[in-house]
């Protein structure tokens, strides 16, 4: 899209007037700086919306920059709303099994986001530093699309972690550490780690512990792999499970491949260094 750099200038003295009240000559520089990201922000929702085959709104030249702010300013709108009717539909019975940072970020922190985000002046800014870690990083993203997606992650996050025993997840993260609750880490993955470790061993997916017997099948399978085959076979195990349980949800399935390349890493350096129970609830 070309856009004439005194289009952008023109849509950013009139969104000036707009926060100002007209009185565009009392603004500073810096807030000139951020209404110009605002406009770019917004002319990039638009672009990326037509890149991904949606069609275009107006002429074959393609808007001009004040089109394609109003454009793109709607679709931020948009996600605002979808964002916002997803975490509505997940929050009610949103499991956080009583980890501190799961429920700052996600109870407290995006309704938070809701109440303070500026899609108009500042659409760019999305305010919460998001610090519950989740299984693919948003650090390249800003504004509603970096939410959208955080709150697309939970959602999914949910989606697994509904369909399994209360007892078994807090024993597996009890297991991993005591203080569990008071740790920035990502709960599935710890979850799904011990899914995957039942099926390596051929044991069932409860709170006994490992027999000698599944210990040295886990063993054996991790030393007869290398660091790059463990990691397919972990991504074709978690397959099967997203498969068997979950309807063989491809985006599940996905987003829980994302933890696939460090917990190969893990397997091997406990192996290795014969502390299984490290990673594992053994």
């Amino acid at each position: 899209m070309n856009i004439k750099a005194e289009e952008l200038v023109q849509v950013v003295a009139e969104l000036a007037d707009k926060y100002t009240g007209r009185d565009s000559s009392s603004i500073t520089y810096e807030k000139a700086g951020q209404l110009m990201e605002a406009v770019l922000y917004c002319i990039r929702e638009y672009e990326a919306h037509l890149a991904d085959g949606q069609e275009q709104l107006s002429t074959e030249a393609g808007p001009d920059g004040k089109t394609a702010y109003g454009l793109g300013y709607e679709l931020v709108l948009k996600k605002v709303k979808e964002a916002r009717d997803l975490y509505n539909r997940i929050i009610p019975d949103f499991r956080f099994y009583d980890n501190r940072c799961c429920y700052d970020t996600f109870a407290r922190g995006i309704p938070s986001f809701f109440v303070r985000y500026d899609p108009r002046f500042a659409p760019q800014n999305h305010i919460l530093t998001l610090d519950y870690p989740v299984l693919m990083p948003v650090n390249a993203l800003c504004g509603i699309d970096a939410v959208n997606a955080y709150i697309r992650y939970a959602a999914l996050e949910q989606l697994f972690l509904v369909k399994l025993p209360d007892a078994y997840v807090r024993h597996v993260l009890r297991a991993y550490s005591t203080d569990y609750e008071e740790l920035f880490i990502n709960l599935p993955a710890i979850v799904l780690r011990n899914l995957l470790g039942c099926r390596i061993a051929g044991r069932p997916a409860d709170t006994r512990s490992y027999t000698r017997q599944e210990v040295q099948r886990l063993k054996d399978f991790v030393n007869g792999n290398t660091a790059e085959s463990l990691e397919q076979s972990l991504k074709e195990l978690i397959g099967e499970v997203t498969d068997f349980g979950y309807g063989g949800n491809g985006e599940l399935g996905d987003y829980l491949k994302a933890d696939a390349h460090d917990f190969s890493f893990e397997l091997k350096h406990a192996a290795a260094n014969r502390c299984m129970d490290s990673v594992l609830a053994l």
